[in-house]
């Protein structure tokens, strides 16, 4: 998923409240704006939203296989 899907997916909510939402800083946002969400949080964040939004899964799979 991109930082853009996550902006979606939340339809114009503030940064405070997306945070809030998904239990990470405000800082963390524009960490992931910057340089893409990491494949765990994106793990964790596809859950968090019952599969609305799915993890880049071939990069997770290819970590465990490492």
């Amino acid at each position: 998923m991109t930082f853009d899907d996550l902006l979606d997916y939340f339809d114009g909510q503030s940064y405070r409240d997306i945070s809030k939402q998904l239990g990470v800083p405000i800082g963390q946002l524009t960490y992931y704006k910057q340089n893409g969400i990491p494949e765990g949080r994106q793990a964790i964040i596809e859950l968090q939203t019952n599969g609305d939004l799915k993890a880049d899964i071939p990069k997770l799979i290819k970590l465990e296989e490492a």
